[in-house]
């Protein structure tokens, strides 16, 4: 692989573990801070910048020789991320690789199979949504909580979720619900545990921001690997 690109990677990887750092201090601390939004702005970044690079590393290669100079500064070069699959050619047209589907079948079909448009691919669409080229700002995240109690007796047990309410008088298990904190009253009867799943979401979303970041390099790397193989 390129060094300067494996370099880079390498900061990725680096910067998504400072992330996972501050995921989990801020699940602790039950907070969002600025810095896990300033962290998976720049994991995002650096994986689109990558990608971007990798495709003109190809065109480097294949394509900027031959080309006028007019159209050397013309070139719109950058990985294609399209909802639909007729517009990955004009995508090419525009990085003067109009030719890409006749001349470079087999890469081209690979970019076409690593698309938005195909399920495995639906990670490159929030990516792009998150990291455009303009690189203005990263959308805020919200969190999201979900509380779980589980009573057990014996062999044993009743759990239930959020929406679950219980008026005066109910017992679970033989442990009596208190109605004011809607949590069983502890005896030596039973025993409660109550979980809390917490995750970082980008807001107006269900993205969840570690997973994209993960998902992002991790398989960005992949694409990434397969572009250079055709340099």
């Amino acid at each position: 692989m390129d060094q300067d690109i494996k370099s880079q990677l390498d900061r990725a990887k680096e910067l998504l573990q400072e992330l996972e750092k501050a995921c989990n201090d801020d699940l602790q601390a039950k907070n969002v801070s600025g810095k896990i939004k300033n962290l998976s702005q720049e994991v995002l970044l650096k994986v689109r910048h990558l990608l971007d690079q990798s495709i003109y590393k190809f065109f480097e290669k294949h394509y900027l020789p031959n080309l006028s100079e007019k159209d050397k500064k013309s070139a719109k070069v950058y990985f294609p991320t399209v909802s639909k699959k007729e517009d990955l050619k004009s995508v090419f047209g525009r990085a003067k690789m109009g030719d890409l589907e006749t001349n470079h079948q087999d890469f081209y079909r690979f970019i076409d199979s690593a698309q938005p448009y195909n399920q495995d691919y639906l990670w490159l669409k929030h990516l792009t949504n998150y990291a455009s080229e303009k690189h203005i700002r990263l959308t805020p995240q919200t969190k999201t909580e979900t509380k779980r109690v589980t009573v057990s007796r014996g062999s044993g047990s009743v759990s239930w979720g959020p929406g679950v309410t219980f008026g005066s008088g109910v017992s679970v298990m033989g442990l009596p619900i208190d109605p004011a904190t809607q949590m069983p009253v502890p005896n030596n009867i039973a025993e409660t545990k109550v979980e809390n799943w917490v995750s970082f979401l980008f807001e107006g979303s269900d993205v969840n921001v570690l997973g994209l970041c993960k998902k992002s390099i991790e398989d960005g790397e992949k694409i990434i690997k397969k572009v250079l193989e055709f340099v």
